[in-house]
């Protein structure tokens, strides 16, 4: 369970290691393409969240050729750049989301002030745990998420 405060330090924290060029390269070649699509949940368009695509392709010397790309949703839509791109051949996806519990905790920023606890809320399977995973082509690629 998350406050704000905290949710906001970890995607910060995630945004560096991603700038930074700590998100995974392996060294190998591989080639990157443009993605966009759609995610909904329960029949509905995400409202905001993250969408992560990791490779998962052959392992070579303990690598992957590759690197893990995130994208933001907002309104049930994502892209990936052509620029960022995401790797070519077989990737894992994650896909989280956070929202307010309604319930109040006291913050952890020392002050006691109390704040909305921030959950994330989207099932384990499509993110921690996940199940999902897809075939990223050379050119552009379309990719909805429905997810129940």
């Amino acid at each position: 369970m998350l406050t704000k405060n905290q949710f906001h330090i970890l995607v910060s924290g995630l945004i560096i290691l991603v700038t930074t060029g700590c998100g995974g390269s392996s060294g190998l070649e591989f080639s990157t393409s443009q993605v966009q699509g759609t995610v909904s949940y329960q029949g509905k368009p995400l409202e905001s969240g993250k969408i992560r695509f990791i490779p998962d392709g052959e392992v070579v010397n303990g690598q992957v050729a590759g690197k893990a790309i995130f994208a933001d949703i907002k309104d049930g839509k994502y892209t990936v750049s052509a620029e960022d791109g995401a790797t070519v051949g077989k990737n894992r996806v994650e896909i989280k989301s956070y929202r307010g519990s309604g319930k109040m905790v006291v913050s952890s920023g020392g002050e006691g002030q109390k704040v909305e606890e921030v959950v994330q809320f989207i099932p384990a399977q499509y993110n921690t745990e996940t199940t999902l995973s897809v075939e990223i082509k050379k050119g552009d690629n379309v990719l909805d998420f429905d997810l129940k």
